[in-house]
């Protein structure tokens, strides 16, 4: 969250939170916020590097991706909204 909040573009192993946070980046719909990799290997980080790489020569892309990637929110004040309505899901039944 750190990575994002001050313009690194993260490439992450697909696991725990990490798994959860980091979405990868597709170049057709230009949605994502990293590379992300499953297999624990060096060809499977290779190819998350590269991926990485591909879109960097895009400046107009990469600069979009680190821009989007300031602006999410991963404040305690959004989390928090979130458990209340929660909650309050679940006393209404």
């Amino acid at each position: 969250m750190y990575a994002l909040k001050y313009g690194t573009v993260p490439i992450v192993r697909a696991t725990g939170g990490l798994d959860d946070t980091i979405f990868s980046y597709d170049d057709k719909t230009k949605k994502g916020n990293g590379f992300k990799f499953s297999n624990y290997g060096t060809v499977a980080f290779l190819g998350a590097i590269r991926q990485a790489l591909d879109l960097y020569t895009d400046s107009d892309a990469w600069k979009g991706l680190i821009a989007g990637n300031m602006k999410e929110d991963f404040s305690w004040d959004r989390s928090a909204r979130s458990y209340v309505e929660l909650y309050c899901s679940v006393v209404k039944g």
